[in-house]
């Protein structure tokens, strides 16, 4: 695999992704003369054709031979290419990032196609497509009429192998064992590939199978959020106001169980010399089955007994009575995604090309139903000291036997909860090519194409009234519930918590709380007629998921382009220039199901049983039906020109005009209640007017090939992003009926719960998405390839390989702002470095990765505040060693050094997120005949 160019002669045009049986750029002459080399350096000479020869500014990754990437998903192979950053998941690469816009920004395309993916936004998920089944991939960071629109950040291409293009028999097959550090488990990892073409050549077929399983455990530390502004301490007798106040802490250990089995069939049919069918699918598994258990402290501000601050007014440490939980929870992600193509590419004339090309994907995460959280507690005072020197939170001073004895467990919050997220995409595309010779005017491409999307989220949910109907650790919990459970370490360098606590089955603290004894016990709790909780749990059959109202965005592009390649020379020098432009037509139909909250009451009992949450009353729990309909247009034009100076230095100038459209979830027309808290009244809804992102944009590169295998490139860009999308939070103050509880105990008046001639009201924050600012973006990207060829002996094997990329904008956040309403999010540098090795049929890289300190959400968590992530670099290493031609063996390593992954607030004391996620090794053998 390589992320950077290397040289072969300039070609006049490339492939473009609308054809999804291109090949890579053809050889010239001169090169199909040099003794033909495989793997590392193979794989940089490919990638840097394809960018060399590319119409716009393109970078390019292709496998060292099929079934060959080095890293575990492409994402992680993405991040090598300049201006790529990545996000993982558990410590695997999911989502990219392209100059500075995150993976909403970037459109992906699989074979030149649109594609499914599993979200309720525009991310596309890398982690559902096993990196062998991958030949290589494009990063189109300019834009050409050709080109899908939506990507304002970068349009990336996924490519599969076509049996026409291997031309003879292939077959790969490879097993490998993957251990992982810290759950001390070894997995399988298996992958197969045959293809073969009959008929003379003119029969393709081709097969490849994946299966993957990891077993990742991680430990981590989290905090829900700083509180703004805050009062700590009793009302009567506050200690500090105006602080930042966290929220809680947890610190567990998540088990991911990871499996992944993938499948792609290849069927190619030359009629004739003219004539080419190509008919395609894919089939891919992925499930992530992660179970968390931890221990919670809860910080409520109110029941501070003791606090210090800093001079940014942050509390640094803290001792208040809670309880200390015992959390059980667990998320699954279940994603199955089908895709089904045909091509038909005539070839008429030397000079004409016509392709037609329709495709259907589908995407299901069926995780409705199948996620949980649940907590038992044990009444405590504790103490909290703020993170230093790079380390994590302290939490001490718990009661006796309270982390370890089964019987002071006390009841509370639980329910089941998932969303059912299906996207159907289908794609039809006319595309054509005509290619005069001996003139000015070199080709003339146009076309037109009809994309539609349909989403689909159904949270799938225990119904509201259960949730929390043992809030406030009323009742005793039965104690055979309860077992011990102990953390390894959590590998922090400074820091200190309770590693040893007692955990519990969920599902079987589920039977037990709707139980008869349960039951009966919350009733005399609370002075509850008897029966009333068990007629509670059944009028909805106790923790039962049932579909809650759903949300559905229908949305259809009709396109349609045209665009011209012209080459003259300058001089002595070779101009080649591309002009076109792409008109986009969208029609958007919003459909959702909203329900009304007419009430917050207090938990049950007198007094409350658990002050620090409010009870949700909705009107219906069907919701109300709701529907919009909008449409909007797009002209986009785009210009790229490539100068060069010499047969071995290029210039590329490129100003475009793109845009992104607004994430599904933003569009739905739904409205709901987040948190409900005494501290923290929250809701959340989306935007059915929203308009596109639109950007105008302008890059200038140098790029300089010295030699086949080396690289030097810089690169500078400009956007200017207009309508840009904010998540804006207004107060709304929404009726209620402060009816009471059970008990009739009534909210009073004061804080977020007001009163106004005679009617109740429950003071939120929103957030809702709105078209409302405008910001600029600029970098700089700077990438070096080099072989050290010219070294006597043993040494010309070494090579390097790398890239910074250096990025701005003028929309920072700061600090000092409080409710700062917009800032660009995802803005950082990053940088990459490998050495490899390559010679006597021995294999060898050191890779290191790093993304420097970037706001990734302006508000997020309880108090809405801003998520930075802390600079994170990361060693990945490979070894291998050819013991025939055809039988090679290697090992590998990810995150070699086993590098932490931090997230903080406002300011880098305020730790939000601290995970450690270990290394992984394996190893295993590939065979190849």
């Amino acid at each position: 695999m390589a992320a950077t160019p290397a040289m072969a002669m300039p070609q006049t045009t490339a492939p473009t992704v609308q054809d999804p049986a291109a090949s890579l750029p053809p050889q010239t002459e001169e090169a199909a003369d040099d003794i033909v080399v495989t793997g590392i350096r193979a794989s940089i000479a490919t990638s840097a054709a394809q960018k060399r020869d590319a119409i716009g500014v393109l970078d390019a990754i292709s496998s060292e031979d099929l079934g060959k990437f080095p890293d575990a998903n492409v994402a992680e192979s993405l991040q090598r290419i300049p201006g790529v950053a990545i996000d993982r998941s558990n410590g695997e690469g999911q989502s990219v990032t392209v100059r500075g816009l995150g993976p909403q920004f970037n459109t992906v395309l699989f074979n030149g196609r649109s594609f499914a993916s599993d979200n309720f936004n525009r991310a596309f998920s890398f982690d559902l497509i096993p990196a062998e089944l991958i030949s290589g991939a494009q990063v189109y960071k300019s834009s050409q009429a050709s080109l899908q629109g939506g990507g304002i950040g970068a349009t990336i291409n996924i490519q599969t192998p076509r049996p026409l293009d291997l031309k003879e028999f292939k077959g790969i097959v490879s097993a490998k064992a993957l251990y992982e550090k810290n759950s001390e488990k070894f997995t399988p990892q298996l992958f197969g590939l045959l293809s073969n073409t009959f008929a003379d050549g003119r029969l393709g077929l081709l097969a490849s199978l994946s299966y993957q399983k990891r077993i990742a455990s991680i430990d981590s530390v989290t905090n829900g959020g700083y509180l703004p502004n805050t009062t700590v301490g009793p009302n009567a007798a506050p200690l500090f106001r105006n602080v930042y106040a966290p929220r809680n802490q947890d610190v567990g250990n998540a088990r991911d169980v990871r499996t992944r089995l993938g499948a792609t069939l290849v069927a190619q049919y030359e009629a004739s010399d003219t004539l080419t069918f190509t008919v395609d699918g894919l089939y891919n598994k992925f499930k992530s089955d992660s179970t968390t258990r931890a221990l919670g402290s809860w910080f409520e501000p109110s029941q501070y007994t003791a606090a210090t601050i800093d001079g940014n007014r942050t509390i640094t440490s803290l001792t208040t009575s809670g309880n200390a939980d015992f959390i059980s929870s667990g998320a699954v992600r279940e994603t199955t995604t089908w895709e089904a193509g045909g091509n038909v590419e005539w070839n008429p004339t030397d000079e004409f090309k016509m392709v037609l090309d329709a495709t259907w994907s589908r995407a299901k995460n069926a995780g409705g139903g199948k996620s949980y959280f649940a907590v038992i507690g044990s009444p405590s005072q504790y103490s909290f000291t703020q993170a230093e020197n790079g380390g994590i939170g302290s939490t001490s001073g718990y009661g006796t036997g309270v982390l370890s004895n089964p019987a002071l467990g006390r009841t509370h919050i639980a329910g089941v909860n998932g969303n059912d997220i299906t996207e159907k995409v289908t794609e039809y595309r006319w595309n054509n090519e005509w290619k005069p010779e001996n003139t000015l005017f070199k080709a003339f491409r146009f076309g037109v194409a009809r994309t539609s999307r349909n989403k689909n989220n159904v949270p799938i949910t225990s119904a509201d009234d259960v949730g929390c109907v043992y809030c406030g650790y009323p009742t005793l919990a039965d104690p055979s519930l309860l077992s011990s459970f102990t953390m390894d370490g959590l590998g922090a360098k400074s820091g200190s918590v309770p590693l040893t606590f007692l955990t519990f089955d969920p599902r079987r603290y589920l039977d037990f709380l709707t139980s008869a004894a349960a039951t009966s016990a919350l009733d005399r709790a609370q002075g509850l007629a008897a029966g009333t909780t068990a007629a509670r749990y059944a009028r909805v059959n106790g923790y039962a998921a049932t579909p809650q109202p759903s949300a559905r965005v229908r949305e259809t592009v009709y396109a349609s382009y045209a665009d011209f390649d012209f080459e003259a020379d300058v001089g002595a020098m070779p101009l080649f220039v591309n002009v076109g432009a792409r008109y986009e037509y969208t029609e958007l139909s919003s459909f959702g199901q909203q329900r009304q909250l007419v009430d917050l009451t207090p938990t049950g009992g007198n007094p409350p049983t658990d002050p620090t949450i409010y009870v949700g009353v909705f009107a219906s729990p069907a919701g109300v039906a709701i529907s919009r309909e909008s449409s909007y247009s797009n002209f986009l034009p785009a210009a790229n020109v490539r100068l060069n100076l010499t047969p071995k230095l290029q210039v590329r100038v490129a100003a475009y005009k793109t845009l992104t459209r607004p994430a599904i979830g933003d569009l739905a027309p739904t409205f709901n209640t987040d948190t409900l808290r005494p501290a923290t009244l929250s809701a959340s809804g989306g935007n059915t007017e929203l308009k596109p992102y639109r950007a105008n944009n302008a890059d200038l590169s140098v790029e300089w090939y010295p030699t086949p295998t080396t690289t030097l490139s810089a690169a500078v860009f400009f956007k200017k992003v207009d309508d840009f999308i904010v998540q804006t939070f207004a107060a709304e103050s929404i009726p209620i009926a402060n009816a009471g509880n059970a008990q009739g105990v009534r909210l009073p008046v004061g804080g977020l719960i007001t009163q106004r001639g005679g009617q109740f009201f429950g003071e939120f924050s929103v957030r809702r998405p709105r078209n409302a600012e405008s910001l600029e973006i600029k970098g700089l990207e700077l990438n070096v390839v080099h072989t050290l060829d010219w070294l006597p002996g043993v040494l010309s094997g070494f090579g390097v390989q790398a890239n910074a990329t250096f990025v701005s904008t003028n929309r920072d956040f700061d600090v000092n702002q409080i409710g700062q309403s917009f800032a660009a999010e995802g803005i950082g540098n990053s940088q990459n470095a490998t050495v490899f090795y390559e010679k006597y049929g021995i294999s060898a890289r050191i890779a290191y990765n790093r993304r420097e300190r970037f706001l990734r959400q302006l508000a997020g968590g309880s108090g809405n505040e801003p998520i930075f992530v802390r600079d994170y670099g990361q060693f990945d290493g490979s070894v291998a060693v050819n013991v025939t031609p055809a039988l090679q063996v290697f090992v590998e390593g990810t995150n070699l050094f086993n590098a932490k992954y931090f997230t903080t607030g406002r300011f880098d004391n305020q730790l939000l997120t601290y995970q450690n996620f270990g290394p992984r090794y394996d190893a295993g053998v590939r065979f190849s005949f």
